[in-house]
């Protein structure tokens, strides 16, 4: 699963990676706090997740809130 973060350019991101990729489950959201909660209904507790953005954009503040033990655990 990508979840492509930030606006039109997010859902450009979005478009070209299903467009590279059909079988690969792509969502595009608004902000972080919109990521985190997508990120919150789609992961299970066995998937391994990559965070993975511009520096500006603060990818290191969803890992933290993703990592913690009771974000999946109706920390919602």
């Amino acid at each position: 699963m990508l979840i492509a973060v930030g606006g039109d350019d997010a859902q450009t991101m979005a478009d070209a990676a299903q467009q590279g990729n059909p079988r690969l489950k792509v969502v595009a959201a608004r902000d972080l706090d919109h990521a985190l909660s997508l990120a919150r209904e789609t992961i299970q507790p066995e998937d391994i997740v990559l965070v993975k953005g511009s520096h500006s954009v603060g990818p290191e503040h969803t890992a933290e809130r993703l990592a913690q033990r009771d974000t999946m655990n109706d920390d919602r």
